[in-house]
């Protein structure tokens, strides 16, 4: 939309340019053809790593590109910007696990996999999501009992993103069955390659593009006691939990992003579009709904750069992660309905980018804690 941000700095905008370059070059002209694969090639997070993209805030010590959080909004931001990433669902967006070893895991296993995330030769996500639970993270099942020098695990998760990809899961599992709730569940970074780990064919989404999330199974899996995250037992919904505000941060940023692109896609479209011997556009019903549709972009663009320039210097709470989770969410389903509206019956067709952006932003109100749980967290810091 065009208008200025003095959040970014011209070393800002310089990465900003060689990450739009990525996406148009690498991306935007092969997505439909791995959409009709039904998944994106591994070899893309090699090619992003080999330019900076991945775990850019991360030290140069690290492997990482040494700079800050906005290097990673730039990232998602970029990635929102772009049509050929609507059906990609997570696509590069490996940012909550790497910082959640980064914040919490031994020196050893920081200095172990940040460079291969940073390079992409590793890929690893997440896994808390079980078939019977989905934000009660507490009641997970999946277990991991020591035995000597590995923990044996046994277990489902779902809703694993990139998982056909993967090289490493950070699993939730329960270390301490005699622990209810949170304090008896660890993380254990789990090698893909192990001998009891297999993973379902990537699910098929309301998106119907080129993701790749799935369900892994754990069956008597081996884990050296090494790769207990930390090295300490009974922390790991804390270690998670380290990392959400920030991922939240980011993530709403890809989503404004894909606000703020769909605006533009529905302004060139109903000027183009014509009905009953005028422009689209030139009905004031457009024009009430497109003014509508820039206030609520611009007021979330407001909140969330408030947000990310308070995150630079100090740390925002945790219930200011969850109103911006909450806000542009749900903002964002009111935009994309807005838009599609005026794109008409071009709206919906499968071909068109305005589809895309639309289907795919439905899970957000559901990605990284559902709305509910948003309105859960913020209410607890009102009066308190």
């Amino acid at each position: 939309m065009n208008e200025p941000r003095d959040l970014f700095s011209d070393e800002h905008h310089q990465f900003r340019d060689t990450v739009r370059r990525f996406f148009r070059t690498e991306v935007d002209p092969h997505a439909r053809a791995w959409e009709a694969q039904g998944i994106f090639p591994r070899e893309i997070f090699r090619k992003a790593g080999a330019v900076g993209l991945l775990q850019p805030s991360m030290p140069t010590e690290y492997g990482g590109g040494g700079g800050d959080l906005l290097h990673e909004v730039i990232v998602s931001e970029e990635h929102g910007h772009c049509l050929g990433v609507a059906g990609l669902e997570a696509f590069l967006s490996t940012d909550l696990s790497s910082h959640v070893i980064w914040r919490t895991g031994t020196e050893a296993q920081k200095r172990y996999w940040i460079p291969k995330y940073a390079s992409g030769d590793v890929v690893a996500e997440v896994g808390i999501t079980e078939p019977h639970s989905g934000s009660d993270a507490a009641s997970t099942r999946t277990t991991a009992v020591r035995q000597g020098d590995h923990f044996v695990l046994n277990g489902t998760k779902t809703w694993v993103s990139n998982l056909t990809h993967c090289d490493m899961v950070l699993v939730l599992a329960r270390t301490n069955p005699q622990e209810q709730g949170a304090k008896g569940l660890s993380i254990l970074l789990v090698d893909t390659a192990s001998p009891g780990f297999t993973r379902s064919k990537p699910m098929e989404t309301a998106v119907k593009g080129a993701g790749n999330v799935g369900t892994a199974f754990f069956d008597n899996v081996q884990v050296p006691v090494d790769r207990l995250l930390g090295g300490v037992e009974g922390k790991g919904l804390t270690q998670v939990m380290t990392a959400v505000n920030t991922a939240r941060l980011v993530q709403a940023s890809r989503w404004l992003a894909c606000c703020e692109t769909a605006f533009a896609l529905t302004v060139d479209y109903v000027k183009e579009r014509k009905a009953f011997g005028q422009r689209v556009l030139d009905f004031q019903n457009t024009q009430f709904r497109l003014a509508d549709v820039k206030t609520e972009i611009s007021v979330g663009r407001g909140f969330l750069d408030n947000l990310l320039r308070r995150a630079l210097t100090s740390n925002v709470t945790f219930e200011d992660s969850a109103m911006a989770k909450l806000w542009i969410s749900e903002m964002e389903t009111r935009v994309m309905d807005q838009c599609v509206q005026l794109h008409g019956g071009a709206g919906v067709a499968n071909e068109s980018a305005i589809s895309k952006l639309w289907t795919s932003s439905r899970v957000h109100r559901i990605f990284i804690g559902t709305s509910e749980m948003q309105r859960m967290a913020i209410a607890r810091s009102i009066g308190n």
